[in-house]
């Protein structure tokens, strides 16, 4: 299993498949595995990577207003998230008093499959518990949007956004070939933003027309738990 999260993509299970697929780019992805995910397996420092990565470089004192912290607590995230490389001070900005943070890597991806990398039981479970994060931020972020639709009255009929669920019949080779295919479409769609965080200086500013809006992309792969032969 390989999870992408706050840009990289989604793809692969654990078996005998050899590390790394064809769309891994260490200079593009960090790699998150069951021996270092520890870094990343806490509420905040998820929050905080995110923010970094959508919104740009900031400072521990502005993120923590944003998600209601102390600079303190931040500070002291942000330096396990660089520890763990996958947050990096930003020279370019800042002074004495402000430190400011930017992502180290363009995306992240998570997975079980790299060679000398399984993890212990303690690693397994902090594993499990990142996995948790990262899909309660998934909920929270689709609750957040149909909160939202009773306030869009007459927009809703112009709206192309979409929530959907549909049950498939796959051999594990047809599931890979499957996330392939969807990760080499949402490429072509994020050709403009590789290697940008959106934000300030990003592709949302550089626009022109005013026609775009930020938009994401959650993708679940997953075996159906109530359909027998299948969920194994």
């Amino acid at each position: 299993m390989t999870l992408g999260l706050c840009g990289g993509p989604v793809t692969d299970t654990r078996d005998e498949h050899s590390w790394p697929p064809p769309w891994f780019d260490p200079e593009r992805y960090a790699l998150v595995t069951p021996t270092n995910v520890q870094a990343l397996a806490h509420p905040v420092r998820m929050r905080l990577l995110r923010l970094l990565r959508e919104d740009g470089p900031s400072t521990a004192t502005a993120l923590g207003e944003r998600i209601g912290q102390s600079s303190g607590v931040t500070s002291y995230h942000l330096r396990v998230l660089g520890e763990a490389g996958l947050v990096e001070e930003d020279s370019g900005r800042g002074n004495r008093r402000d430190r400011w943070w930017r992502v180290a890597r363009e995306g992240l991806a998570f997975s079980f499959r790299v060679p000398g990398e399984a993890g212990d039981a303690d690693q397994l479970e902090a594993a499990e518990q990142y996995l948790r994060i990262a899909a309660q931020v998934s909920y929270e972020r689709v609750l957040g949007y149909v909160d939202s639709l009773a306030g869009r009255g007459e927009e809703l009929s112009r709206l192309p956004w979409q929530l959907g669920e549909m049950s498939l019949s796959l051999t594990r080779e047809e599931a890979r070939e499957f996330a392939h295919r969807l990760v080499a479409l949402t490429e072509e769609f994020r050709r403009d933003q590789r290697g940008i965080a959106r934000g300030p200086g990003g592709p949302d500013e550089e626009d022109p027309a005013g026609d775009r809006e930020r938009a994401v992309l959650q993708f679940q792969l997953l075996p159906d738990e109530h359909g027998g032969r299948g969920s194994r």
